[in-house]
């Protein structure tokens, strides 16, 4: 550990916050630079607002970036080509071992059509200095997917025999280790039953630099990362694939990833830290859009960076922040069509804002089948909207006094805005969801519109039937009172470091959204305010779903839900701000606050190294689990 770190961690403890800190700075400085200079050179309104959205969409990036993964990782896999097949390895140098390291992904499935090419099924390890007399060690059985497996025991041996007694098995990479020291042995292979195979035993060593001295999340798959990185592995590698959880967008962009920067968690991770960073933008200017206030709009920005909830499930590979990108991408349009009336614009121009919100929300659902639910709220606007421009004709209609105008248009409008919807919000969306499926080989005899039904309704099985619990499950009422993170991970280093990951909202937002969402109800009800309207709209269709729904669900899931609780927070503190001018400071006080609570809970949110005791005190609600 460098002594930037090593000093961070024992001031801060958080062995990130100082090099962090560093590179804020850093960022600052530059950002200030770029914006005295404009400034010199040639003012224009907005650069304030410009530079400030910069710094927080850099700083917010900059700590979603540090330690996303590691770009290394073993990638060639080993498996049997009958059953059984036996290996043996010679150990070169010491011969004194007391852990069995095994690192296993997912071999040639399109070689194995009746299975998946997967997994440690009770392979045995013998042990001999000989070769004559075998004793059996271990069995090397269970683990998950990208995970480093260890199994323990005491052992001093020469000659190690591995015999696999299922066709299912892989190995990417297995090494013989002397936990004391650290070492790992230097090995070779004497004798191997598949060396003139295509999958040789040469696989399982021939990537022993890329084994990490220290695995921490950094190195290995964890929580869904079973899931999304192998699916997303099967595409770019062109392997019939296990898709049974969810639509495939959100998957390949994954496999694109992995296509560029090779199977790893770095690249299992990469999207959804561009789509975090991104989705600051877009909820800029979707605030923007929504209320034309561009003090608002960085208010609401800076709490959303400042979510736990966003950082946490920005760092790892799942289809979260694809998903509600796309849903904010979709409320973004269809706030434009509401706020444009085809009155006072050419018809045409507003079918297109439909289209692109019709797309957006095709994409939305290709990645997950949340983005359904919002698409009820997009429903419920779009009506909404279209019930204001018919009380404008109606008053139009009423008036002594008619003139030529566009307002009696409405009945043509209307027809043909109902009639194109069906097009924009049913034919392309099912389009889209179709066209996903081409790219991916989820089916042995290819891609075809029957085949896609058949695994669409094969995901919805699996949802509907779904009989799993787990310790960190929790329910709606749970998520809004913060009171139920999922604990994703949590491993001590060698050098005593903690590292641990949980998955929760800031509490200050979960304190302050209740009364935000209740004002802006308020507001909506007696006011008629449309921002107030849209803002809860989006609130209650992305969580009332989830009140009905009745299998294990988790924090995570209110990840789209909670944008609209900081729009409501961001709305609610600028509607106070006009309304009481003195309590401005105290505004900004709880904007700091935020920020604060932010850094401190950084070690448990990000996973940065911290202490065990650091970590067992920000549990400060019973049922946070961070140790």
């Amino acid at each position: 550990m460098s002594i930037m770190k090593s000093k961070s961690l024992e001031l801060f403890k958080n062995a990130e916050l100082l090099p962090i800190a560093a590179g804020t700075l850093l960022i600052l400085a530059i950002l200030a630079g770029f914006y005295f200079f404009l400034e010199k050179k040639n003012r224009k309104p907005g650069r304030r607002e410009t530079f400030l959205l910069s710094a927080i969409v850099l700083i917010y990036s900059l700590i979603s970036f540090t330690r996303l993964g590691s770009l290394k990782m073993p990638s060639t896999t080993w498996q049997p080509v009958k059953t059984p097949q036996s290996t043996i390895f010679e150990l070169t140098g010491d011969t004194y071992f007391n852990e069995i390291l095994v690192f296993y992904g997912e071999g040639d499935n399109n070689s194995n059509p009746s299975n998946y090419q997967l997994g440690l099924n009770d392979l045995i390890v013998y042990g001999s200095d000989d070769q004559k007399n075998w004793e059996q060690l271990t069995l090397l059985s269970g683990g998950s997917i990208f995970r480093y497996v260890p199994f323990y025991g005491d052992w001093d041996y020469r000659y190690i025999r591995l015999v696999s007694q299922n066709g299912n098995d892989t190995i990417s990479e297995i090494a013989f280790m002397d936990e004391f020291s650290g070492r790992i042995l230097p090995v070779r292979i004497i004798e191997d039953e598949g060396a003139s195979s295509r999958y040789p035993s040469s696989f399982m060593i021939d990537e022993q630099d890329q084994i990490p001295g220290d695995i921490t999340f950094y190195d290995e798959s964890y929580f869904d990362e079973i899931y999304h990185p192998r699916n997303a592995w099967e595409i770019a590698n062109g392997q019939f694939m296990y898709p049974t959880v969810h639509p495939l967008l959100g998957t390949e962009m994954i496999a694109l990833s992995i296509l560029l920067f090779g199977n790893n968690p770095f690249a299992w991770r990469l999207p959804g830290a561009l789509f975090g960073s991104a989705m600051l933008v877009l909820f800029y200017c979707l605030l923007c859009e929504l209320t034309d206030r561009k003090r608002l709009a960085l208010t609401g920005t800076f709490l959303l960076a400042c979510d736990f909830m966003h950082v946490t499930t920005s760092r790892i590979g799942t289809l979260e922040p694809m998903s509600v990108f796309f849903i904010l991408l979709m409320f973004h349009f269809m706030i434009r069509y509401a706020r444009t009336s085809f009155y006072q614009v050419p018809f045409e121009k507003t079918l297109l804002i439909l289209l692109a919100c019709g797309i957006s929300t095709g994409l939305g659902i290709a990645v997950k089948w949340t983005a359904c639910y919002s698409a009820v709220g997009l429903a419920i606007i779009l009506f909404h909207t279209l019930y204001r421009r018919w009380k404008e004709y109606q008053t139009w209609n009423q008036s002594e006094e008619k003139k030529e105008s566009t307002v009696a248009r409405f009945p043509e409008y209307f027809t043909k805005t109902i009639l194109w919807c069906f097009v924009f919000f049913i034919a392309i969306p099912v389009v889209i969801y179709f066209l996903v499926y081409l790219p991916a080989p989820f089916a042995r005899d290819g891609w075809s519109i029957d085949n896609v039904i058949r695994l669409t309704m094969s995901i919805y099985r699996y949802h509907i039937n779904l009989d799993a619990t787990h310790p960190f499950q929790s329910v709606w009422y749970q998520w809004i009172l913060d009171i139920r993170p999922i604990w994703y991970y949590s491993h001590f280093g060698t050098d005593g470091i903690y590292y641990t990951i949980s998955c929760f909202s800031n509490p200050l937002l979960c304190l302050a959204g209740i009364p935000a969402i209740l004002y802006t109800l308020h507001e909506a009800i007696r006011h008629r305010n449309l921002a107030a309207f849209i803002i809860f709209v989006g609130y209650i269709t992305a969580l009332l779903p989830w009140v009905l729904v009745q299998r294990c669900v988790f924090a995570y899931h209110f990840y789209p839900t909670s944008m609209f609780m900081i729009m409501a927070i961001a709305w609610s503190m600028e509607r106070l701000r006009d309304q009481i001018p003195s309590i401005g400071r105290f505004l900004d006080l709880f904007l700091i606050l935020v920020l604060v609570v932010f850094i401190i809970y950084l070690p448990v949110t990000c996973g940065f190294g911290t202490t065990h005791e650091y970590a067992k005190a920000l549990e400060i609600i019973p049922s946070w689990t961070f140790s």
